[in-house]
């Protein structure tokens, strides 16, 4: 396959333009890889920065998302989640018509930190309930979820929250949370996050914090750390 080297097109546009075709006609599905840089400088004639120009055009609009050590990958169809309401993140790949996931990488008991005692109005010195977990959708790595909880949840350190919901661990106690208020960000992701999630270090992630309380009082902090062009937010 040739470009077009006699139009006042640039080559990196006319390759941007053939590879979103590509992907909108289904030649690439959603979460495939597509060829690498090299293989496209061969099936394309044209230079290896020509090749990443076009590349990083559609890496930057969403059409494509880069997995490091592995390659690159027609993004998955973005998530959709209310900021005004409270939903789990397996409802919230259910209604998004994705299949739900999740890998503890943390479960452990440990002193409580200054926010902790704070948020969760907790008398020192004071432990916490730790778990932190890989959320995915469809396979793909699209959040980290730290959560936070006094010690009245060490029965969750027992569970196995492999693919498995935390909302329904804790409904099975008779046990439900409701939260008041999130704060949300731009941050940008350290090695460690990075490495779980599959993005390269700097990548910007959205940061959803949130504390929520059960018939006691405050039960749960928890911070989710999502790959930012996995998630749009809204409103309504």
């Amino acid at each position: 396959m040739v470009l077009k080297h006699d139009t006042s097109i640039p080559l990196h546009q006319q390759l941007s333009d053939s590879l979103r075709r590509d992907i909108e006609t289904g030649k690439y599905a959603p979460g495939q890889k597509i060829p690498t840089e090299l293989e496209l400088h061969q099936l394309y004639q044209v230079s290896r920065v020509t090749v990443r120009s076009a590349l990083d055009s559609l890496v930057k609009s969403g059409l494509l998302i880069r997995r490091r050590g592995k390659g690159t990958f027609v993004a998955q169809s973005r998530m959709s989640r209310s900021i005004t309401h409270d939903i789990s993140f397996s409802d919230m790949c259910l209604q998004s018509g994705m299949v739900p996931g999740a890998r503890t990488i943390k479960s452990v008991i440990e002193a409580a930190s200054d926010d902790d005692l704070r948020e969760l109005e907790l008398t020192p010195p004071a432990q916490v309930v730790v778990l932190e977990r890989i959320r995915y959708a469809n396979s793909v790595p699209v959040c980290i979820e730290i959560h936070r909880m006094p010690e009245r949840y060490l029965f969750l350190l027992e569970e196995n929250l492999n693919n498995a919901s935390l909302q329904k661990a804790i409904a099975a106690h008779n046990i439900s949370w409701v939260g008041y208020g999130k704060t949300i960000k731009l941050v940008y992701a350290p090695y460690d996050i990075a490495k779980y999630l599959s993005v390269s270090q700097g990548y910007p992630l959205i940061s959803i914090q949130a504390v929520s309380f059960d018939d006691q009082g405050p039960a749960h902090r928890v911070t989710q750390l999502v790959v930012g062009d996995r998630l749009e937010l809204h409103t309504t």
